[in-house]
């Protein structure tokens, strides 16, 4: 029996919901880190994706996302989006093409470049998370451990 038709259904309904909702946070646990889109956006500010960590709560990522651009109109909407794969799965997804939609809004030709700068960050990240992986740090444990030279 295949969990993959609830998991494809599930999907569905996120990424419907994240479509309609100003601020659509990814979060990536094996790393501890958000990919944040806040696709709200005037004449002269474009939409914003950035990686910072979870903040524990959606009421805190809006409070953060509101304080961070107070002169937008303070949204209340926020899709949240788990993502439990590398960050080479999330740039090959939908969840990756809606938010590269999303912040190619009109007359900002600064998107490519946000982009490509929230993935080197997030790269940055998957990296520190393997290598303190392989070496047993934090809540890792090796399964062999080095003895003294012989």
């Amino acid at each position: 029996m295949s969990m993959q038709p609830d998991f494809d259904n599930d999907m569905h309904e996120a990424m419907e919901h994240a479509e309609r909702s100003e601020v659509v946070c990814v979060i990536m646990p094996f790393i501890n880190q958000c990919l944040v889109l806040d696709g709200r956006y005037t004449a002269d500010d474009p939409p914003t994706l950035t990686v910072s960590p979870p903040l524990g709560s959606p009421e805190r990522r809006l409070r953060q996302v509101n304080q961070q651009r107070p002169n937008l109109k303070h949204t209340r909407e926020l899709a949240v989006i788990p993502w439990p794969g590398s960050v080479a799965s999330l740039i090959n997804s939908t969840v990756w093409e809606m938010m590269v939609r999303r912040m190619e809004a009109p007359g900002f030709a600064s998107a490519p470049e946000a982009c490509e700068s929230a993935l080197r960050e997030l790269q940055k990240w998957e990296r520190q998370a393997m290598l303190t992986m392989i070496s047993g740090q934090g809540p890792f444990h090796t399964l062999w451990s080095r003895t003294g030279a012989r």
